[in-house]
């Protein structure tokens, strides 16, 4: 099969590999989509994690091929979306009942750097990941459901519910995201903050209040009426958590869900003055995941958030533009089907 690896040098590469092995108890699927992550712009260049061959990609749906010995309820020609998550079962947090926060995550959930992930033509997969795409939900749509679920955590994490006012900054893949599941919850006093204008324009074809850097505190207090009941993170940036506790109200909850490249700094005297909460949200539930499926066969997730679909050769390149400052993507999918 085909399949993107990161070489050594820590680029993309297409290569030909060994079709994967269905074992007893394993799924076969032939990759329909796989969405790149913003976790996977990072995890190329991460050496300390991500050897050379690795096969990156955990957004996953495709076509089933064929199944292991064992496997009930799945048969060849479904369609399925599969959750990336594999948990030991053993460790501290999966017996806390956190499975997706296991501590061996890393080694085991697919594309993560050591098990293969969906940037492939194949992969064979657990069966308790997959759930099955609805007929009228197309491909395109469906590879949208992991990253709706990591919003509906962060939704989760916020603890907000239908009158509250929220602020994202951050208005990419996940700040998107993290508005659509607010607005399928039913919360709707929702702004987002981005410094590129094309995000901004994006948010505001998605019905979303979108504002820029400049007076900030005063744009996002106009919009919503008052200050935000919670902020959430989710540009990576290493100014914004002190922007968040900045912005966010008394009593009010931060949720800190990107990734920035080095410590951060906010002033602790709000935090204290204000008793704000201030939470972080990795990754996503099995029970979220299930949750962001019904909710785009249901209608409620646009597919034009999905900006490029394009194929596996084009994934480096893609890395790199992802990866640049002012760049014009929302959602960008690869086709391994595409040659």
């Amino acid at each position: 099969m085909q399949a993107v690896v990161v070489t050594p040098e820590r680029r993309l590469v297409v290569e030909e590999l060994a079709d994967p092995v269905l074992e007893p108890g394993t799924v076969m699927l032939r990759v329909e989509r796989c969405g790149i992550c913003g976790s996977d712009l990072h995890l190329r260049s991460e050496e300390r994690i991500v050897a050379p061959g690795a096969v990156l990609g955990h957004e996953i749906v495709g076509t089933v091929l064929d199944v292991g010995a064992g496997v009930a309820g799945w048969a060849p020609g479904d369609r399925v979306a599969s959750y990336h998550a594999v948990s030991c079962g053993t460790c501290e947090r999966c017996t806390a009942g956190r499975p997706h926060m296991c501590a061996q995550a890393l080694q085991l959930s697919l594309g993560l750097g050591t098990t293969q992930g969906g940037y492939a033509e194949q992969i064979v997969v657990p069966p308790v990941l997959l759930h099955a795409i609805p007929e009228h939900v197309s491909f395109d749509e469906a590879a949208l459901t992991e990253p709706l679920a990591i919003g509906l955590h962060g939704v989760n994490q916020a603890e907000v519910a239908p009158g509250d006012t929220v602020c994202i900054l951050g208005a990419g893949p996940i700040g998107t995201m993290l508005a659509l599941a607010l607005r399928v919850r039913g919360i709707d006093d929702v702004v987002l903050v981005d410094p590129n204008p094309f995000r901004r324009e994006a948010a505001a074809a998605l019905g979303f209040w979108a504002v820029d850097l400049d007076e900030v505190e005063t744009a996002v207090t106009k919009v919503l009426g008052g200050t935000p009941r919670a902020v959430l993170e989710a540009s990576g940036h290493i100014t914004s958590p002190g922007l968040a506790v900045q912005l966010v109200g008394p009593t009010g909850r931060v949720v800190l869900q990107g990734r920035p490249p080095a410590p951060v700094e906010f002033d602790q005297r709000l935090v204290v003055s204000k008793e704000l909460r201030i939470v972080g949200a990795v990754n996503c539930t099995a029970p979220e995941f299930a949750e962001a499926l019904d909710h785009i066969a249901a209608g409620q997730v646009p597919v034009e958030v999905v900006s490029d679909v394009i194929s596996l050769a084009g994934a480096d390149a893609m890395f790199d533009e992802l990866l640049s400052p002012g760049n014009t993507h929302a959602k960008v999918l690869l086709d391994p089907t595409v040659r």
